[in-house]
Parts: structure tokens; C-alpha cells; sequence
């Protein structure tokens, strides 16, 4: 399945650390399922049962992880995490908040620097395809029976506003432009200006804002502009109102 690299500006962040939650979930389920079954015991080689078990804590650990990432999007203060733990909001913090970090920088910057003709991904699977995993996820609730209806994970979403995606957005335009010198994919900042303008049509006409038809014209215009920018140094600067 062809990945659009631009679904994830359809969520909201917290939306998208509850689907990677959910998604390590269903990893670590499926690993310990795997684990129930005698019929191989034979085959276990001395210590290899343990390892196993230990494999499955260090992913309830990345899973534990998640879980504070996402109550952090979820605006929970450090205070509340650390008292789930039992322990002082600095302790908690000091523990989690290279994840926090991590997770944040990976968002707006969803590879790692290229280095080779393979682009590696940094942003966690399910939060650079939330639509693809998000569907998923729903099939693998349906499939191992657990309650809930055809969209038992992506239904309950946190949503996200038009206002919102356009802030969402705009920063990742803003990104783009951080250095003007860079070169840019003149195809990725077009089709970042036609998302605005859409979102623009839809402020428009849904919260009778006359003024966002021009602004919406004005970032097609550019975006016309940059697709017949064949050097890759596009230099105009990009304001946003």
C-alpha cells in the first residue's frame, strides 16, 4: 500500500501517540499469545524460556513508555504520572522525558538524516500511516474477539478541529521554510500549501470567514509556483496570517 506521508496532519497528536500506543499493545499481546502454547516445550532450549519472558518486559516497557507519551499529549501533568508510579514528579520525569522529547522531534521530523538512497524511519509506524495501522488495529480487535464495534480503535479517537489541522499545518510549512537555502522538495511544500488551502475553503464556509477564500487563492498560487520551480531553491518566504 502506497504511504501518503501527509495522512498524519489529519490527527492530532494525541491521536497519533494513542495509535502507536495500540499498536505496541497488539504487539506485545500477540508476542505473549505466542508464549502460551506447550506443544514446543520440548524444543525450549535451557534458559530460553526466561529470555523470552524477558523479551516481553522490555516490550511492556516501550509499551509503558507510550502510555506516558500519551498522557502528556493528553495534557496530564507530570505530577499525575508520577503519582501513577508512586513516585515524585521530577523522578518521572527525569525518566520519561527523552521519550517526550524524542517523540516530539520525531513528529515534525519523521526520518532520519539521509545518508544512503533508503530513507529510515524515526516516527513510530503508526503515527506516519495512523489511516493504514489505524484499520489494522481495528481488524485485529474484530479478529481476536474482543468487545467493540468496526472501528473499536480508531472510533474513539481523540479528534481534531479544521483549526487545529491548519495549525498543524501551517508549522509544517513553516518547517520547510526554516532554512531557505535547504534544498526542499518543491512537490512536498506544494502539496502542504494545497492541504492549507483546503482547510482554508472549509474555515471559510463553515465559520463564515470571507477572508480565508483569498488566503486560500494565495497558497494555490504558490503552490502553482513551486511546482514550476524546477532549480529546488524556491527563496520566496512564506507568510501565514
Amino acid at each position: 500500500m502506497e504511504t501518503n506521508e501527509d495522512d498524519r496532519y489529519s490527527y492530532s497528536t494525541a491521536a497519533l501517540a494513542r495509535l502507536v500506543l495500540c499498536d505496541e499493545l497488539s504487539d506485545l499481546a500477540t508476542r505473549a499469545a505466542s508464549l502460551i502454547s506447550t506443544e514446543s516445550d520440548d524444543g525450549w532450549h535451557p534458559g530460553e524460556v526466561v529470555e523470552a519472558a524477558a523479551c516481553l518486559v522490555d516490550r511492556a516497557q516501550s509499551v509503558l513508555a507510550r502510555a506516558v507519551i500519551y498522557e502528556r499529549e493528553r495534557h496530564s501533568s507530570w505530577d499525575c504520572i508520577g503519582e501513577a508510579f508512586d513516585i515524585s514528579r521530577q523522578s518521572a520525569h527525569a525518566r520519561y522525558s527523552d521519550d517526550v522529547t524524542e517523540w516530539k522531534e520525531a513528529l515534525h521530523e519523521p526520518f532520519y538524516e539521509q545518508t544512503g538512497r533508503i530513507r529510515n524511519l524515526r516516527l513510530p509506524g503508526a503515527a506516519f500511516r495512523p489511516t493504514e495501522i489505524g484499520q489494522r488495529l481495528d481488524t485485529w480487535v474484530y479478529e481476536h474477539g474482543f468487545e467493540g464495534g468496526d472501528h473499536s480503535v480508531t472510533g474513539g479517537l481523540p479528534e481534531l478541529s479544521v483549526t487545529a489541522e491548519l495549525g498543524q499545518v501551517l508549522e509544517a510549512i513553516n518547517r520547510l521554510y526554516r532554512n531557505p537555502f535547504d534544498r526542499v522538495d518543491n512537490d512536498k511544500r506544494a502539496r502542504m500549501l494545497d492541504r492549507k488551502a483546503s482547510l482554508l475553503d472549509r474555515i471559510a464556509t463553515e465559520e463564515n470567514r470571507p477572508e480565508a477564500v483569498q488566503q486560500a487563492a494565495e497558497a494555490r498560487a504558490l503552490a502553482t509556483e513551486l511546482r514550476a520551480d524546477k532549480d529546488g531553491r524556491h527563496l520566496r518566504a512564506v507568510v501565514d496570517e
